[in-house]
């Protein structure tokens, strides 16, 4: 068990020290790929620096609110 909390320590000292923020696009997916493991998901690394890369560009799509959509009923159901 000791063992296994010192791999659990070196893994949480060796992500507290990344600043995906400070990271240009370039950097984040060079990160992204070291840490790269199979499908479906990927290490908790890959998907932070995703994350972080994709959160940079805004949306194409407006954010509507529900109450100020049409109250158009005839395609539902």
């Amino acid at each position: 068990m000791a063992r296994l909390e010192e791999r659990v320590r070196k893994l949480e000292a060796t992500t507290d020290q990344v600043d995906l923020r400070g990271m240009t696009d370039d950097e984040l997916m060079a990160y992204a790929g070291e840490h790269w493991k199979e499908p479906p998901w990927g290490s908790r690394e890959t998907v932070a620096a995703v994350l972080t890369l994709v959160g940079r560009t805004p949306s194409t799509f407006p954010v509507v609110p529900d109450h100020l959509l049409p109250p158009d009923d005839e395609d539902l159901p």
